[in-house]
């Protein structure tokens, strides 16, 4: 993860904030978001790896958290290390609204997930791919305090791009989340329940 500096023109100055991320030729996720308070929240993918998105000594499979020197954060969930959430297979898309942190992330052949991503929670993978509904699923789940999802796609869509949309130009949109897909050249708008934790309702375009 690198910081420049723009000049109206040109970047300048590069900074490496945070080095060391596995990558591989699937599964490097890589969204990053600046939240309000000036905390940068960056997706990464298990880099084709499997066990990562579980180990806590790697920054793979992970929702990170940083300040924007390339800290880590006093109130991250473990003293010196940057993950805000793990379980992750790959993410690629994040938005911030409603003080609300989601992500969209890939599945297997099964299962694309839209996830609400909170402070130190599991969201499962590789033990768990959408929703905790087989035995060993739910055994895990359960052990490990797994978070599900708020949506699954199967067959998956590839999910993308993600954002949130509240104005007034298209009214029947207002509160959804906007994703971009990569298959079949698709943009899904979710709709949102008024506490934002839910969606009612689901149109492809």
């Amino acid at each position: 993860i690198v910081r420049f500096t723009y000049n109206s023109s040109t970047l300048t100055s590069p900074v490496t904030i945070r080095d060391n991320i596995a990558a591989s030729s699937v599964h490097n996720g890589c969204r990053l978001i600046i939240s309000p308070d000036l905390k940068l929240f960056i997706s990464t993918g298990d880099a084709a790896n499997q066990p990562l998105a579980q180990n806590t000594s790697s920054p793979n499979g992970k929702i990170l958290r940083l300040n924007l020197d390339g800290s880590i954060p006093s109130d991250n969930p473990v003293a010196g290390n940057p993950y805000w959430s793990l379980g992750h297979r790959n993410p690629q898309g994040l938005v911030l609204a409603n003080n609300i942190l989601y992500s969209s992330e890939h599945g297997p052949s099964s299962d694309d997930e839209i996830n609400i991503i909170e402070k130190g929670r599991n969201y499962g993978w590789p033990d768990v791919a959408g929703l905790c509904n087989t035995g060993s699923e739910q055994t895990f789940c359960t052990a490990n305090n797994v978070k599900e999802p708020i949506k699954t796609w199967t067959p998956t869509t590839a999910t993308c791009g993600l954002d949130y949309y509240n104005n007034d130009l298209i009214p029947q949109w207002k509160n959804s989340l906007l994703l971009v897909a990569l298959k079949d050249a698709r943009l899904y708008q979710m709709k949102l329940n008024s506490s934002f934790n839910t969606i009612t309702e689901t149109n492809e375009y």
